[in-house]
């Protein structure tokens, strides 16, 4: 079981409080690198507003969603139905679709030529009525969120609370909505048909689905459920939190095990700096891992990478 953590004392002015939740934080992260968050300050019906609005886009026809599919190299915009591991020929693969948001600027704002399009407008359904409104209220709450466990983050490091959320200004944050399909009659999917991984960014905050399925590795290999507990989000950290730490923190290999006889919906928040952030240890901090883990990395580059092997996945599977 997770530790759960109220982090309501990150919103306040007495910093020993921050800084004793801080610990907790950086503790359980030196540990495994997973939490649940409780205190997070979220309001209840802009949550169940996301979760409403996410399922009923998803509901909509499918020629529908497949006018705001994603270009190559943007990440924003509809996924259409993909498998969702490493679709093994004997046993049928997960699927899931997803569409994805980030920060909304104008077409005009330079770092949207700078940046080759990776920080740059949303693509929006004009159906439903009020989806956009229901995620554009979810990212920023949850945006709220990341910026105070950033800043408790770099407290835990023994670092300034504001040395990382400088980082941010222009951020290549996404939120992925993620809806994993039901296939009636084939029960759990095989544990070798799935893809374990470590996250690529910052942090990932999650809305986790009330059906399951996020399975997080243990230290001696095996995998261990992380049921969903209520009132909380689900944080992990990613690979660019282990680099800045020097190793300190853990970014754990984790998957995905969906139920095959039902739905399951989640909703990814994944935090990534800006364009032309480079990812290293802060000064000062000793590097406790191998030092290829710690090379330097530039943020864009590193996002840019995910999205090339991303879309070559998708061209491998476009019949699907």
């Amino acid at each position: 079981m997770l530790p759960v953590i109220d982090i309501s004392p990150l919103s306040g002015s007495d910093r020993a409080a921050r800084l004793a939740v801080a610990e907790r934080i950086g503790a359980t992260c030196q540990e495994v690198g997973f939490l649940y968050v409780a205190g997070h300050g979220v309001p209840d019906g802009v949550i169940a507003d996301a979760r409403a609005a996410q399922e009923a886009f998803f509901a909509r026809p499918d020629d529908e969603k497949r006018r705001l599919t994603r270009r190559e190299g943007v990440y924003r915009g509809y996924i259409p139905v993909t498998p969702f591991g490493a679709n093994r020929k004997d046993a049928p693969p997960a699927l899931y679709e997803a569409f994805i948001v980030g920060e909304d600027p104008a077409p005009t704002d330079p770092e949207v030529a700078a940046t080759s399009g990776l920080y740059g407008p949303n693509v929006w359904p004009e159906e439903p009525a009020g989806f956009r409104a229901a995620i554009e209220a979810y990212r920023l709450a949850v945006d709220a969120v990341s910026r105070r466990l950033i800043g408790a983050f770099a407290l835990a490091l023994g670092q300034e609370e504001a040395v990382l959320a400088g980082l941010f200004a222009h951020q290549l944050t996404n939120i992925s909505l993620l809806h994993y399909l039901s296939r009636p009659g084939t029960g759990q999917a095989p544990a070798d048909d799935l893809v374990s991984h470590r996250d690529t960014n910052a942090i990932t905050i999650l809305l986790p689905s009330p059906v399951g399925g996020l399975e997080v590795q243990r230290p001696d290999g095996g995998y261990v459920p992380v049921p969903p507990e209520p009132g909380c989000f689900v944080v992990n950290i990613g690979n660019m939190m282990e680099c800045w730490s020097g190793g300190r923190f853990r970014s754990t290999m984790h998957r995905v095990h969906p139920p095959r006889d039902r739905e399951r919906y989640s909703i990814g928040y994944f935090a990534v700096p800006d364009f032309d952030t480079v990812v290293q240890p802060l000064p000062g901090l000793p590097v406790t891992r191998k030092a290829d883990d710690m090379a330097p990395r530039h943020a864009g580059h590193d996002l840019a990478g995910f999205i090339a092997n991303f879309d070559r996945h998708m061209r491998e599977h476009a019949a699907v």
